[in-house]
């Protein structure tokens, strides 16, 4: 049977769209952001600090997700773009599954701007699609994508500037003091 990935978020969490800013006011209990570069610097402008970005991210997501484990990709966006022939909505090479899921979640308002329009996608933990994902959302050319694994409820949210993470196998406190260094300055963690 194959993996229904909206189904399955459907009933993990409800009409929370996976989107770092809508989960951080529901599942703040589990959350911990990282910075992808030093200074809270938001945007790469050399292969070293591309490759900064990468390193970080994958540190990161090694932490929360193991080898070839099974991983949902959610897309959620504020606006479903319509597609013209053949062109097909996908991240990094991969296709998202034709089926879009609209959530709005009553308990965080009615904003316009909490109603998303959420894809997906199944794949395994390999860095080189990961890495691939990384590289459009460190320079904007993806946004709104999060990586989920089914088996552990480990949510990574990466986005222009860092990470947003929700674990629930691993004490944020344990990440926090595994990668002190890219965590933020800043009293509320943002």
């Amino acid at each position: 049977m194959r993996p229904d990935p909206l189904a399955w978020w459907h009933s993990e969490f409800g009409e929370i769209a996976p989107r770092g800013h809508l989960l951080r006011r529901a599942l703040s209990a589990q959350w911990v952001r990282f910075h992808s570069l030093p200074e809270s610097k938001r945007y790469a402008e050399s292969l070293d600090e591309y490759a900064e970005i990468e390193h970080r991210h994958c540190l990161v997501a090694s932490a929360l997700f193991s080898a070839n484990e099974p991983l949902y990709v959610f897309r959620a966006l504020g606006e479903e773009a319509r597609l013209r022939g053949k062109a097909k909505h996908q991240l990094a090479g991969r296709q998202f599954r034709e089926a879009v899921a609209v959530m709005q979640p009553e308990s965080l308002g009615q904003d316009e701007e909490d109603r998303m329009y959420v894809r997906a996608l199944v794949c395994h933990w390999k860095p080189d699609f990961f890495e691939a994902a990384i590289r459009l959302l460190a320079d904007w050319k993806a946004v709104g994508i999060s990586f989920v694994s089914p088996a552990t409820k480990n949510i990574f949210c990466p986005y222009d500037g860092g990470m947003d993470v929700f674990t629930h196998s691993i004490a944020p406190e344990e990440l926090r003091a595994r990668f002190t260094d890219w965590l933020s300055p800043r009293p509320d963690g943002l």
